[in-house]
């Protein structure tokens, strides 16, 4: 999961490679894709590798993008976009959360806060089955992965720990945790190597130290994952305030800008 806030842009058309959602604060933006007029929205999903284009519209507005195969992705999508790519989510639950909520958001820096506060939003727009009970194997894994990630452990390990078969524990992992657990486990070894690229450890070093094979491997995994080498994102660290969370899983995203709706290739890519 990423989000940040805009103000004062129209953009050209382009796509994320993420589910997006987006919020006004203020009043409402702009939203259009090649098959329809400028529209105004208050509040908008749009699917994931969909070509739009968005006009602030003077205000702020609040985005969060979500992996397409996460399972709040793959909820919100089954939900609001079974026949379109765009949709008005002025209509949803969402209208219940306050405007002070999301103006708080706009000024806490602590992880945690966010994170919460991306969840009360989220959970605004979808329901999830209550009644399923974690599974003690599953809490097992966990706690396996987690006391040794800096090891080059492998899913078959930790089936062989929770005493399941690889197929099994995938199977349960996906559902309980609402992740695969590779996509888990690889997160884990990047989100604790950025938080030692960022005070400064070398990179190499940081690749065996939190249990990649070499830096190769671990400059493949932050591609993969987050768009970029973890040089790259090193050195936007000097001009951008970036806050990391070692115990919360997020997800970057790539914005493709086309110079116009009848383009086939991206003449600019982003990565944040």
């Amino acid at each position: 999961m990423s989000a940040f806030w805009g103000t004062s842009f129209d953009t050209s058309p382009h796509r994320h490679g993420t589910l997006q959602l987006a919020f006004d604060i203020d009043k409402k933006f702009r939203l259009k894709d090649k098959s329809t007029e400028w529209k105004m929205f208050s509040t908008a999903i749009i699917r994931a590798s969909h070509l739009h284009q968005l006009d602030s519209n003077n205000s702020i507005q609040l985005f969060i993008y979500l992996d397409k195969d996460s399972e709040y992705a793959q909820k919100l999508e089954k939900k609001y976009l079974f026949d379109k790519d765009i949709n008005d989510l002025s209509n949803s639950d969402i209208g219940k959360i306050s405007t002070a909520f999301f103006k708080r958001l706009l000024v806490v820096n602590n992880c945690d806060v966010i994170f919460k506060g991306f969840l009360t939003i989220i959970e605004h727009l979808i329901d999830f089955d209550k009644t399923i009970n974690k599974d003690h194997r599953i809490t097992e894994a966990i706690s396996f992965i987690s006391n040794h990630q800096m090891e080059q452990i492998k899913v078959k390990d930790v089936a062989n720990h929770v005493c399941l078969s690889e197929s099994r524990l995938r199977y349960l992992f996906k559902r309980q945790v609402g992740q695969p657990i590779q996509s888990f486990m690889l997160w884990i070894k990047v989100i604790n190597s950025l938080n030692l690229v960022l005070k400064g450890k070398q990179i190499t070093n940081t690749a065996y130290d939190v249990g990649f094979w070499d830096a190769s491997h671990m400059n493949r995994s932050y591609k993969e994952l987050l768009g970029v080498a973890p040089g790259t994102i090193k050195k936007y660290e000097k001009d951008l305030k970036i806050i990391s969370c070692e115990n919360t899983n997020f997800y970057t995203f790539r914005t493709e800008i086309l110079k116009n709706w009848d383009s086939n290739k991206p003449f600019k890519t982003i990565d944040i």
